[in-house]
């Protein structure tokens, strides 16, 4: 599977383990529900830094798979009903799309993520808000540099 995931899916997956899937699949009245868990790990790029990160991934699943879009009525709308093409299941598929659910919009690294590591280039650096904030404050425009004193509580 991991060739798959990083063929379909490149920017998010740079390798990963094998992934057990332990399920059950129950044919009812023309659909298939599918109840399912899934275990193993991705190894992704840091949203800060592009390096690997292993991600542990354990999920479950429950989807519900029908042959005719008219059954997509019987179901409530916060199922996930999926209509098969050709009559056919695709559960690699299903899995590997499931996974790649599982992986945040922001992965740290170890290190980035304890110690507040930031990217920074040749006269450039990454900021967090607070520290932006606290700049911010603390810079004075020079030309109002001498009001600052105006309301000084000591000097009165």
């Amino acid at each position: 599977m991991s060739d798959s995931l990083k063929q379909r899916f490149p920017e998010q997956v740079l390798d990963s383990s094998k992934f057990e899937f332990k399920g059950l699949a129950t044919a009812d009245n023309g659909s298939v529900i599918i109840d399912a868990t899934i275990k193993g790990s991705l190894v992704v790029p840091s949203s800060r830094s592009l390096q690997p990160v292993t991600l542990p991934i354990d999920t479950m699943i429950s989807e519900i798979y029908v042959e005719d879009g008219d059954k997509l009525d019987d179901y409530a709308d916060d199922e996930v009903v999926i209509v098969v093409d050709h009559d056919k299941v695709n559960i690699t598929e299903a899995v590997e799309d499931n996974i790649i659910l599982q992986v945040p919009m922001q992965i740290l690294t170890p290190e980035e993520e304890s110690k507040g590591i930031m990217p920074t280039g040749n006269e450039w650096s990454v900021i967090s808000e607070d520290e932006e904030s606290e700049e911010r404050t603390q810079k004075v425009d020079p030309r109002l540099a001498k009001l600052k004193d105006l309301f000084d509580e000591d000097s009165e």
